[in-house]
């Protein structure tokens, strides 16, 4: 172990309160400060012995960070990274990596320009289910890949949007940038590069600004295709959340949330359940249903523990900006969609 690497944060919300907790159980990590806008938080985190800012370049130029977690509402995630990159911090950005793409763009350019990585925080990507899952895939063992589906359904209470910029579309609101990206991102992961999509949206249901529930054609750069289904006002459990035990919040149900089909078998996620015939087997062959080996780990710990290795220049991100606008294109590219009705290519919107 060496030196301990000094890690600062921009934003102390819910998710900026979770990096905190993970990086504190971290030996290799100093916390160097926390700009929040919160005063009440501040005097918690100062109560700590923690250094606390209201603004985040003044905390950048005082305790001159190695690394910088950015927390902060969806909007305001890659002007703060450049503002990281341009005080020579590492920025590890909580998804999504930018509420726009042409923010995401000029974040790009920004990093082509400095001798900096930046880690992107799609979490679920260090989950060994995620890795168990991709790795099988790439090994062949469903064939070729022709049909997906994946599934975010649950039912989020009404204080949850409490949080003006949550139904703000300006400022990056929404189920599909809080909650879809993070299946894109894994599907991405799964199977490869999304090609186009085609969709559907409704705000029908809680009648806010941003949409609750949207349908999904995925069309893959691999030919396979699959379909999409989220809405968070629905009684359900088919969520990553609350199927792959991932965080303690939610109550587990044994229960997938993707289903992915290739030539010689199928996978559940996030069981990890496959599904193949015996060999030689015709169409009324018995399946042989086994579960992928993983061993369970934290997910949050782990990217921590990455951005340390990333910060160290030991190892390169796994998830890039340029991986990550991928993921977010494709996000995007379903509202694109609905509005106009009609599919939209993903290299359409990253040319």
């Amino acid at each position: 172990m060496g030196t301990p690497v000094r890690i600062a944060f921009i934003g102390a919300g819910v998710m900026g309160r979770h990096h905190l907790s993970v990086a504190e159980r971290n030996p290799d990590i100093e916390i160097a400060g926390v700009a929040e806008f919160s005063q009440d938080t501040r005097e918690k985190l100062e109560a700590k012995g923690i250094a606390t800012f209201a603004d985040h370049k003044e905390m950048l130029a005082t305790v001159k960070p190695d690394g910088v977690v950015i927390s902060t509402p969806n909007a305001y995630h890659a002007p703060a990274a450049i503002d990281c990159i341009e005080a020579g911090a590492v920025p590890l950005i909580e998804k999504p990596v930018a509420d726009t793409l042409a923010a995401g763009l000029r974040l790009r350019k920004a990093l082509a320009g400095a001798d900096l990585p930046a880690l992107v925080g799609h979490h679920r990507r260090h989950n060994p289910i995620i890795a168990a899952a991709a790795a099988h895939v790439r090994a062949g063992g469903l064939g070729r890949v022709l049909a997906l589906n994946g599934m975010w359904l649950r039912r989020k209470p009404d204080e949850y949007y409490k949080e003006a910029w949550k139904t703000d579309p300006a400022l990056g609101g929404g189920t599909l940038l809080i909650n879809a990206i993070h299946d894109f991102d894994s599907l991405r992961a799964i199977c490869g590069e999304i090609e186009s999509v085609q969709a559907v949206t409704s705000s029908a249901s809680r009648g806010f600004a941003v949409e609750d529930t949207a349908a999904v054609l995925l069309k893959f750069e691999s030919g396979a295709l699959g379909t999409f289904v989220i809405s968070d006002n629905v009684v359900a459990p088919w969520c990553w959340e609350m199927t792959s035990q991932e965080d303690p919040r939610f109550a587990w149900q044994p229960e997938d949330c993707y289903v992915i089909c290739g030539t010689e078998g199928s996978l559940a996620v996030p069981t990890l359940e496959t599904w193949t015939n015996a060999p030689n087997g015709g169409r009324d062959a018995t399946f042989i249903r086994r579960k992928l080996y993983h061993v369970a780990a934290e997910s949050m710990e782990l990217q921590m523990a990455h951005f340390v290795r990333v910060i160290r220049r030991e190892e390169e991100p796994l998830v890039s900006v340029d991986s990550a606008l991928g993921t977010l294109a494709a996000t995007l590219a379903v509202s694109l969609s609905a509005k106009d009705g009609k599919p939209v290519r993903i290299a359409d919107l990253l040319a």
